[in-house]
């Protein structure tokens, strides 16, 4: 995919797997694509405010209603 998407920042109250599910909904609809045209869904580490956290992609796959890409975690 090459699309652009992030959540606002300064916005919080939400978990990481809500920052991410908004920011690839945005990103896909910046690319100009449909979640069909994704192949894989990945999940890694990331840090919020500086406080350190991770997220499977099957937690992204689940909270985006995803279904029949592959999902790795990092």
């Amino acid at each position: 995919m090459l699309g652009v998407g992030m959540h606002p920042w300064g916005k919080w109250g939400r978990g990481f797997v809500e920052y991410g599910a908004f920011a690839a909904r945005a990103a896909l609809s910046d690319a100009g694509l449909e979640w069909r045209d994704i192949g894989s869904i990945v999940g890694a580490d990331t840090v919020r405010s500086g406080y350190p956290g991770y997220v499977a992609g099957a937690s992204f796959a689940k909270a985006l209603g995803w279904q029949g890409a592959r999902v790795t975690s990092v």
